[in-house]
């Protein structure tokens, strides 16, 4: 029997159609949307950002009254009253409502107000880097279960195609026509396949497992991702580096997140030079007071005359001028300047970063193309090379040994590709992510 059947198997399952089983379950979109609301570090930057939210709404009231009542009750053990000419036993009642005003600060309570609504912003800002971090994080482990689907569907091809010349070289045993050291060579072949297939799914189990893990889900031994149609030749793509970093520089969280920093170090360095500045405090108080004598010889008015007759109105205006306070208030402002300066070295060192991450980015996508050429060239000369050892085994040039070496190279070669392709595929995505494309597989 010739080995027809065989070549058009080999060029079935080595050809890179996509892995498009059935499924259910996770896409990249759906694992990142998860991730954004669900993850422990996402959910605590959110925390943060309601804790800086309070902050902002005690900076927003800072110019309202602050209004507080008091109720005194006292007992008085005199030793001498002039009108009885001896001791005395007094009861006191006092009621009364406090308030002060911040009437001038210096600005404090604006610079205040402005801080406040940028570190509420940075804060957001710090939410978004945690969620794009753990994107790109996803994409990687959600790219590396696709090749590793890949290629166990690969393994399964050379497993099904050595049981096949298993098959074959059996029947031309009995016929006399091979020997039993090629039986057990082809049995050896298969044993080896099976393990290869073996070991392919545990590598999907593992990528699966860190993929779950990474999004901490607690059911994970269900867990699975959707099927992706990946196309069989990827082209190179034409981002202009300038572009990516011009727009990178300028709308990357972590870029705008140091420059809110800068902002709100900036503010606090105004506010601290403010404390130099006179304050001053406007006051209203009311109250009245009832005082009952246990010495019948002193005269008392009653209860409700006394309240009335006591009423009191207060008001009062204090200035406050800063004169001496062992120089805390220089140090603290040269402490705002410091920490201003160390804030636009993080500026400076964010934007630096992302220079070197988006250089970076585009050599890896650039790099990561030509390596998946060159890989696909190296695929392409190895079937050929399988395909005339093919034709070579069916004449009975070659023996089963050269024919499964040709065989072994060119699922190598294919599996080399396919590694470079993903590898390619999640370039692709690094640089996305700084050109502020949002990431799919849904494009490729």
């Amino acid at each position: 029997m010739k080995i027809n059947y065989l070549f058009f198997t080999i060029n079935l399952f080595l050809s890179q159609t996509a892995f498009t089983q059935e499924t259910k379950d996770w896409t990249i979109e759906n694992c990142i949307t998860y991730a954004a609301e669900n993850n422990l570090t996402v959910q605590y930057n959110k925390f943060n950002e309601k804790l800086v939210n309070e902050n902002k709404q005690l900076a927003d009231n800072a110019w309202l009254p602050i209004v507080s009542g008091s109720l005194d009750n006292n007992f008085t053990i005199g030793a001498y009253n002039s009108s009885i000419n001896k001791g005395y036993y007094q009861l006191s009642n006092s009621a009364g409502i406090q308030s002060n005003i911040n009437v001038y600060s210096g600005g404090k309570v604006k610079l205040n107000k402005q801080k406040a609504e940028i570190d509420l912003q940075a804060a957001k800002t710090q939410t978004e880097v945690t969620i794009n971090d753990i994107s790109i994080q996803l994409t990687n482990y959600y790219l590396t279960i696709l090749l590793n689907k890949e290629l166990k569907r690969v393994a399964e091809a050379n497993l099904d195609i050595s049981r096949l010349l298993l098959d074959q070289n059996n029947k031309r045993f009995r016929v006399g026509k091979v020997s039993q050291a090629v039986i057990a060579q082809s049995e050896s072949e298969v044993a080896q396949n099976l393990r290869e297939v073996v070991s392919a799914q545990i590598e999907i189990d593992r990528s699966l497992l860190n993929l779950a893990m990474l999004l901490q889900l607690n059911d994970y031994k269900s867990f699975d991702i959707a099927s992706v149609k990946i196309p069989d030749e990827l082209s190179a793509r034409l981002y202009n580096l300038d572009d990516v970093l011009n727009y990178a520089q300028n709308n990357q969280p972590v870029v705008r997140n140091q420059l809110l920093q800068m902002k709100s170090a900036e503010k606090s360095t105004e506010i601290s030079k403010k404390s130099l500045l006179p304050t001053v405090t406007g006051s209203y108080n009311f109250g009245t007071t009832y005082n009952q004598y246990f010495n019948k010889a002193l005269h008392q008015k009653a209860f409700a005359i006394q309240l009335g007759n006591n009423f009191t109105n207060v008001f009062g205006l204090s200035v406050g001028v800063p004169i001496f306070n062992q120089y805390s208030y220089k140090i603290n402002i040269q402490k705002a300047k410091i920490n201003q300066s160390m804030v636009e070295v993080n500026y400076k060192q964010a934007k630096q970063d992302v220079y070197i991450n988006v250089q970076s980015a585009y050599f890896e996508e650039t790099s990561s193309y030509a390596s998946y050429t060159t890989m696909q060239q190296a695929y392409k000369y190895a079937k050929i090379s399988y395909d005339f050892a093919l034709k070579s085994y069916n004449a009975g040039t070659i023996n089963l040994y050269d024919f499964n070496r040709s065989r072994a190279d060119a699922l190598v070669a294919q599996s080399k590709m396919l590694q470079a392709k993903y590898t390619y595929i999640f370039k692709q995505k690094v640089l996305d992510f700084y050109a502020g494309v949002p990431i799919s597989l849904d494009n490729e």
